[in-house]
């Protein structure tokens, strides 16, 4: 039972770190890229969420690295059953 617990509570880890990896680097991104004077952004980010920068980017980070780490979560419960 203490084996289940500590591997859903690694895997949830494992997914937190991702989303917050994916915040980061996505709102470097859109920070650098999409928040230049002068510059039309025209990434998709910032037409999905309506914002435009990092907001958008670091958004669009959070949650797909939130669903890589799920989909890595589901992969490594798979494979050990």
């Amino acid at each position: 039972m203490f084996k289940k617990i500590a591997l859903v509570i690694s895997l949830v880890m494992l997914t937190l770190f991702l989303s917050v990896n994916g915040l980061f680097y996505m709102a470097g991104y859109g920070g650098g890229n999409c928040d230049v004077t002068g510059k039309d952004c025209s990434c998709f980010c910032c037409h999905m969420f309506g914002l435009r920068g990092y907001e958008s980017c670091g958004d669009f980070g959070l949650l797909m690295g939130a669903v890589i780490g799920i989909a890595i979560s589901f992969i490594i419960l798979r494979k050990i059953k």
